[in-house]
């Protein structure tokens, strides 16, 4: 599928679009001293910003939730580019935590904290009526996503280093357990269906990463799915009744 030309977006359309580039590209990159794909906001992918940007809009979300802000490059980029909506975030690491902090000490919007993430997700959970969760606490040893996902009630769920299917997107692995499917299978109420990025779709602007690109994965809980299904730029999987009867 071929990109949307720039001309022929309205106004509107075109101004978001600018105001997601401009702000997207001038968050600095902290995260570079210790991740593999260099850091930056949604690990340096800009179709993942395009799609938030549609999705947080489509779905009238009315706050944001990150797990694992490591030094915020992605919590620093919500804060920005959405000065409207409150943006909570979260690291086990005390230093990580406080170097977030300080860093979004400008933006009232953005609070971060020093938890385990499935508390915050518990919180956002009771506190909001639309929350969108950006769940990448994929680092340490105990990996909180199974815990995380428990704790949504309802909200749009992005899962980073998300298994696609495809080999230009890397994923994580715990413990012999895919950060893919196989986690979606073992939650309490398994999800009928399931959202990634199609790789061979056509974006607005492309995807300067060269380096690792984190596949994601999107599930809609408690919530229609309805803005999800028939887009463009993504496909919908559905779990195998083999998988969900033995995760």
């Amino acid at each position: 599928m071929e990109p949307t030309p720039h001309h022929q977006l309205t106004g509107w359309q075109k101004a978001q679009v600018e105001n997601t580039l401009r702000i997207f590209y001038t968050t600095v990159r902290a995260g570079q001293i210790g991740l593999s794909d260099g850091g930056g906001p949604f690990g340096f992918d800009i179709t993942v910003a395009l799609l938030v940007d549609e999705l947080l809009r489509d779905f009238e979300c009315d706050a944001i939730v990150e797990t694992g802000c490591f030094l915020g490059d992605t919590t620093e980029y919500l804060a920005r580019r959405y000065p409207d909506l409150p943006v909570r975030s979260c690291d086990v690491v005390p230093e990580h935590a406080q170097f977030t902090r300080q860093r979004l000490a400008q933006h009232a919007n953005a609070a971060v904290t020093c938890e385990d993430s499935p508390l915050l997700v518990a919180d956002a959970n009771r506190t909001y009526r639309r929350p969108f969760y950006f769940l990448d606490a994929h680092w340490a040893e105990s990996w909180p996503l199974e815990r995380e996902l428990a704790a949504v009630e309802h909200g749009l769920v992005l899962i980073h280093d998300f298994d696609v299917g495809h080999e230009r997107f890397s994923y994580d692995t715990y413990n012999g357990l895919v950060c893919g499917p196989p986690v979606l299978a073992r939650m309490q109420d398994p999800p009928k269906v399931y959202f990634t990025p199609d790789p061979g779709a056509g974006w607005l602007l492309p995807c300067l990463q060269t380096g690792r690109r984190a596949g994601v994965g999107i599930l809609a809980i408690g919530l229609g799915p309805g803005p999800l299904v028939d887009h463009p730029q993504l496909l919908t999987h559905h779990l195998s009744a083999e998988m969900v009867t033995n995760p």
